[in-house]
């Protein structure tokens, strides 16, 4: 028989939902996921170069994030802030491995620590801020132009 700490740990597996409509082009493919941990896999390309060759960080950092609310995996969690430390380049067509593991969490607030490393180099280094929120947040009702 199942202990309930294992049930739930095969739940969050199976069941992302986080980013499930995310364009994982741009922010990586989720590989393993468990209780308060995700690794997210970013393959670079052409179309996220900054300079020829070049990867712009904010892709590294989006997939990092990504990597970070699939580690919480809860609904309407969102990041609030984050430190973060590119440790060297990425070039075009590279893999990186993201890997996010929860360091602090309790009902409201998280802390999530992610690395980023390309062929076992670690090349970022972050710690990522995240609070979940009882209902969506946003309910945005845009007002038209006539009435501004």
């Amino acid at each position: 028989m199942m202990g309930e700490e294992e049930f739930q740990e095969r739940q969050i597996v199976g069941d992302r939902i986080v980013g499930t409509t995310i364009n994982m082009h741009f922010c990586g493919q989720v590989g393993e996921m468990g209780k308060d941990k995700a690794q997210v896999t970013l393959t670079t390309r052409e179309d996220m170069e900054v300079e020829p060759g070049i990867t712009h960080t904010g892709f590294v950092q989006a997939a990092a994030g990504f990597a970070a609310l699939c580690a919480i995996n809860k609904k309407n969690s969102i990041i609030i802030g984050s430190d973060v430390k590119f440790l060297a380049p990425v070039e075009t067509n590279q893999v990186v491995e993201l890997k996010a593991k929860t360091m602090l969490g309790d009902m409201r607030k998280c802390e999530v620590k992610v690395e980023g490393f390309v062929l076992n180099i670690k090349i970022f280094d972050g710690l990522f801020y995240i609070v979940i929120f009882d209902k969506k947040l946003f309910k945005l009702k845009l007002k038209d132009d006539k009435e501004l």
